[in-house]
């Protein structure tokens, strides 16, 4: 049998907190802040791939010179 009235801390503390009012607002503008960002142009993500440092491959090991 399920003891359905044992409600833990952590549930408590997260349910008062998305019940408190104004909230939701909060929420989503802090959310905007980091998630909802407007798209770069072409010119932007041209400049931005050209502009990219060009890396060297991970060498594992050097390759003798006398073959």
């Amino acid at each position: 049998m399920k003891n359905t009235k044992y409600v833990s801390e952590a549930t408590t503390f997260i349910n008062g907190l998305l019940n408190k009012p104004g909230n939701h607002e909060q929420q989503m503008k802090l959310r905007s802040t980091w998630w909802d960002t407007e798209f770069r142009d072409q010119n932007e993500m041209k400049h931005a791939a050209e502009s990219e440092v060009k890396h060297d491959a991970y060498v594992y090991f050097s390759y003798s010179q006398n073959k």
